[in-house]
């Protein structure tokens, strides 16, 4: 099911294993799992995990008709359980574990057995969480690292026996379009033409949109965990590795072919744009001693300004500077430089003086296709 015209979707010049596009079809429902959860043997993620209830009163086990998403990214495993609410998916809780599946990936295009095992695990472990709150239909889905992968098959077999689920490997197309699908259901992109972009650990993700109509979607190599490993930039970063990642980045814009077009809008999601958001509206470890504000479920604007000036800020910090003075977990601060120059530049590349950050993605466009209809 396409939202609005036809997609033309650009296709990876480079890395043409890894993400090949983004993720592919979702369409069938062959993956909805309803499997007894399996023995498992221990995982050594659990240290890593962060899961949150995000209603305002603790979830109540019985609630009918819950269902969740688990999403294996580059860098992250996320997942998000549900209920249907009046018009759309209702969260009720939400997790995410570093894993960083893209990681490591040989040059034959291979997943390193490692971050196989350690996405496995954190698959498990949070496919175990859902089934303790009452989950009964639990959709794991795969995008960049998994789709680019020649051995992904090996993947979706560990996961099939670490946690009873089978792992669907998406297309970029239809990432692109779930992501839109997420981000028209929280925002009124309905009114004026938009940009929606997604940053993940392996790809970018683009949709030029006309009201509700997509026009045009792209699923690019520009990854931050795939550039900071590519430009070696985890650490304190140089001035110069800064203007070579956002020329590569600028260069893959322009040789897909994607312009702005009549566009008013520019809207962000995925973990580089919820962490700016957090840094722009105060510290991070301040922010976590609550919920993260709700804010981030609708939408925060930022200027193309105050993106340069964090950008700098972060690339000349040590990695400890990140975690402790930022807030930043220990894989994100490895990888939060490269992701902001994404931005920087897409904001740079499309002339747009302010960013829209929204908290949503992949899951919430999906779940809204799970939302049981009337």
């Amino acid at each position: 099911m396409v939202i609005g015209v036809p997609v033309r979707c650009g296709q990876v010049s480079d890395w043409q294993p890894v993400m090949q596009v983004a993720i592919n079809c979702l369409s069938q429902r062959s993956s909805v799992c309803r499997a007894p959860e399996p023995e498992r043997r221990s995982t050594s993620v659990r240290s890593s995990c962060y899961i949150r209830n995000v209603m305002d009163q603790p979830a109540q086990h019985g609630d009918t008709d819950r269902f969740a998403v688990i999403d294996v990214g580059s860098n992250s495993v996320k997942f998000s359980i549900a209920v249907a609410g009046e018009r759309r998916p209702s969260i009720i809780e939400t997790g995410r574990i570093v894993a960083q599946l893209g990681s490591g990936m040989t040059d034959e295009g291979k997943l390193n057995d490692e971050s196989m095992q350690r996405t496995a695990d954190a698959v498990a472990e949070l496919a175990s969480e859902a089934r303790a709150q009452e989950v009964q239909v639990i959709r794991a889905v795969a995008t960049s690292a998994a789709r680019e992968a020649s051995n992904s098959g090996k993947l979706k077999k560990m996961v099939k026996e670490s946690s009873g689920l089978e792992l669907e490997i998406i297309s970029g197309d239809r990432e692109a379009e779930l992501i839109f699908k997420a981000v028209s259901g929280h925002h009124l992109v309905h009114e004026q033409g938009s940009i929606v972009f997604d940053t993940g650990g392996g790809s970018t993700e683009i949709v030029i949109a006309d009201q509700k109509k997509i026009s045009g979607c792209w699923s690019t190599p520009l990854g931050a965990l795939r550039l900071a490993h590519q430009f070696q930039a985890t650490g304190r970063v140089k001035r110069r590795q800064v203007e070579d990642i956002r020329s590569h980045v600028s260069l893959v814009i322009q040789e897909q072919g994607i312009e702005a077009g009549e566009t008013d809008l520019i809207i962000g999601t995925g973990g580089t744009c919820t962490a700016l958001a957090l840094m722009d509206i105060g510290p991070l470890p301040i922010v976590r001693k609550s919920k993260p504000p709700s804010i981030l479920r609708e939408n925060h604007t930022i200027s193309r300004d105050k993106v340069e000036e964090l950008l700098t800020m972060v690339r000349r910090m040590e990695l400890e500077e990140r975690k402790t003075k930022v807030g930043l977990q220990a894989r994100r601060a490895e990888i939060i430089v490269a992701g902001i120059c994404i931005v920087a530049e897409l904001m740079q590349v499309f002339q747009k003086d302010w960013l829209t950050l929204m908290d949503v993605g992949l899951r919430d466009g999906l779940l809204r296709e799970m939302m049981p209809q009337d």
